[in-house]
């Protein structure tokens, strides 16, 4: 009797650490790689045989394995390279890029390991890219003295004709190489996918220092500008999609880029502030560290800016999607956003999980079978 209940126990125990409902961040984190890897940024089965390697709340430990399968995935992409197998070699790439972001996940401030892991993934993901054909390519973004690095994808179909295009911009810690397997679906559609790292994103901030900054419709600027340098693009047909914090990037982007012809909020957000950082105690570092390593009272003064001041101005048609059990971004700030959209055409997607039995949580990674063909149904018709 003794040793059942041990047993049990050791089960519940064990039974916590499930991506399948979240209820601690090592479980939450998993959640996120797992939506990823229904499109390409890894394998479930590994990434749950990896989970059962990790002893829950030990950070050395969740660092180290998923270190173990970097390694040894990206061995099987060398591997596949060396006998020409290139499809799988980049597939292996993929995945290698998102366990070496894995290892990064809790660090804190600016441990040099944060830049050394993004470096492995950021190579990673460009071998991938390069085996992906010439529709795949590595760019950079001038703005003013900063130069940003990031991703042009054109659908592998693309004929002569005139394409749309989305620019997609991540979160707080999600950076261009990772979020390509949120928006991988747009090239289904037909249409170009644009990935650039932004201030405090990405290569910007791990690489470059280049802390965040409040009026992102200045970098936002400098990318349509590139974007509309290229010839395929139709300049009528140019969507921007802001993923998680980004829920605050795009509409703040979109109350004065007027080049845009339609919004997506995956998350929405109206204050910095009030709807992620005090909302959520446990993000407060990363805020502050995108501010560039400032203390609690001096990232309160400069949230201060961090607002969307002017959502009348938004014209273009927005679709805001936002879980109704969000922990880290207040439904009630992407409400609020809402409610002040000038649009005529303006829809806010609340996600509660009561009739579908998910998507409630934050970004609604447990329900991308629908959500994401869903937003993209709305923008196609939209475009």
């Amino acid at each position: 009797m003794v040793l059942k209940t041990t047993k049990a126990k050791l089960y519940r125990e064990k039974d916590m650490f499930t991506f399948l409902t979240p209820h601690h961040p090592f479980a939450s984190q998993t959640l996120r790689l797992v939506a990823e890897a229904s499109q390409g940024g890894g394998d479930v089965f590994e990434i749950a045989r990896c989970c059962e390697k990790i002893e829950l709340g030990d950070k050395d430990n969740w660092e180290n394995e998923w270190i173990s399968l970097a390694q040894k995935t990206e061995g099987w992409a060398h591997s596949a390279l060396e006998k020409g197998h290139e499809i799988s070699a980049r597939n292996y790439f993929f995945h290698a890029n998102n366990y070496w972001r894995m290892a990064d996940v809790f660090l804190q401030g600016f441990d040099p390991r944060r830049a050394k892991y993004f470096s492995k993934s950021q190579k990673c993901f460009r071998a991938a890219v390069k085996l992906n054909g010439p529709h795949s390519e590595i760019i950079s973004v001038k703005c003013g003295d900063e130069e940003y690095d990031g991703y042009y994808f054109r659908p592998p179909n693309n004929t002569d004709e005139k394409i749309p295009v989305v620019f997609l911009i991540g979160g707080a810690d999600a950076y261009a190489e990772e979020i390509y397997f949120s928006g991988r679906q747009v090239l289904d559609r037909g249409w170009g996918l644009l990935l650039v790292d932004t201030p405090g994103r990405g290569s910007s901030i791990y690489l470059k220092g280049i802390k965040t900054r409040p009026d992102y419709e200045v970098p936002t600027a400098a990318c349509i500008d590139w974007l509309l340098e290229r010839p395929e693009i139709d300049k009528n047909r140019i969507a921007l999609m802001g993923i998680s914090l980004a829920g605050y990037y795009a509409p703040r982007a979109a109350c004065y880029e007027k080049r845009i012809k339609a919004l997506v909020g995956w998350s929405g957000c109206q204050n910095i502030l009030t709807d992620v950082y005090e909302h959520c105690q446990h993000l407060q570092p990363t805020i502050q560290r995108l501010l560039g390593g400032v203390s609690d009272e001096i990232a309160r003064k400069e949230l201060r800016e961090f607002v969307v001041k002017d959502p009348d101005q938004i014209k273009v048609p927005t679709l805001i999607s936002h879980g109704t059990n969000d922990t880290l971004m207040s439904v009630e700030g992407a409400k609020m956003l809402f409610n002040g959209i000038g649009s005529e055409d303006k829809t806010l997607e609340l996600i509660d999980g009561l009739d579908n039995g998910g998507g409630s949580m934050h970004c609604s990674h447990d329900y991308w079978a629908r959500n994401v063909p869903e937003m993209l149904d709305w923008l196609e018709d939209r475009l």
